[in-house]
């Protein structure tokens, strides 16, 4: 398998699976041989340590801006980037398109209810408790992709994430490297 340099692009709300399929979609690559580099939201928020980055729209695009162009440098190095975020703007997702090589966009859905159930931030339990976090869909307006390259519902348990995992990956195989994906559709 061949691949060069490119982005894939892994998106939903929280609890929908997103670091988890990423993460095994990561070491499959890697188990591959291929160069790749997982970026998550949540590790790089930790690993940038910065005060300033809230969970405010505008600290929320300056980050997933700050993910892009590092996706786009490491892409351009020869890298498969595995990006895990809930990037909640269009034009993020536009300018993605634009400018990162090879960009596949994937977003992963999961019922309100599976998402409740998950919860691994606890952001669900505290807003049935009255508190808001700046959540997309409750009190930041809600702007997932409008025309994701895979669409994958994910409402099953930990034993369906290889499943999930292998889709990604066999849009991957089947686009190889190609800067411009043709293949849209639901799963």
């Amino acid at each position: 398998m061949t691949v060069t340099g490119r982005v894939v692009w892994i998106t939903g709300l929280s609890g929908a699976g997103k670091t988890t399929v990423a993460k095994l979609v990561h070491a499959s690559l890697k188990e591959r041989g291929v160069a790749t580099l997982h970026l998550d939201g949540d590790a790089m928020r930790e690993a940038l340590a910065d005060p300033n980055y809230g969970f405010d729209r505008e600290s929320r695009l300056r980050g997933a801006r700050f993910y892009g162009r590092l996706a786009r440098m490491c892409a351009e190095q020869g890298l498969v980037v595995v990006v895990s975020t809930i990037s909640l703007f269009h034009e993020i997702h536009d300018w993605n398109r634009e400018q990162l090589p090879g960009y596949l966009e994937v977003l992963i859905e999961a019922s309100d209810s599976v998402r409740r159930s998950r919860d691994p931030k606890g952001l669900y339990k505290g807003l049935d408790q009255g508190s808001t976090a700046s959540m997309g869909g409750v009190d930041l307006a809600l702007e997932l992709p409008i025309s994701p390259h895979l669409r994958i519902a994910n409402d099953g348990g930990p034993q369906d994430i290889p499943r999930v995992a292998g889709l990604i990956l066999d849009s991957i195989d089947r686009t190889n490297g190609t800067a411009a994906l043709s293949l849209q559709g639901t799963i």
